[in-house]
């Protein structure tokens, strides 16, 4: 995809394996936006779907791999 193209808005649920987005936007309670911009999650930050387990993702951010459940994937949009 080229730098000038745009995509629709989707939560990381949406996106395939081994697929690059960059993190648009994370919603939820505070607690819940800074417990994932703790792990990395960021506004901005280029990520990619590892693989899938039973609906939860395995999401690398910031050259680690980290387990996400089907909720709080939800909650981030790219």
């Amino acid at each position: 995809m080229s730098h000038k193209e745009r995509r629709t808005a989707m939560p990381l649920t949406l996106v395939k394996e081994g697929e690059k987005v960059c993190i648009r936007k994370i919603s939820g309670k505070d607690d819940t936006i800074r417990f994932l911009n703790r792990l990395g999650f960021v506004e901005g930050e280029q990520i990619s779907i590892v693989s899938r387990i039973s609906g939860n993702l395995i999401v690398k951010v910031k050259d680690t791999r980290i387990a996400l459940d089907r909720n709080l994937a939800n909650r981030i949009v790219v």
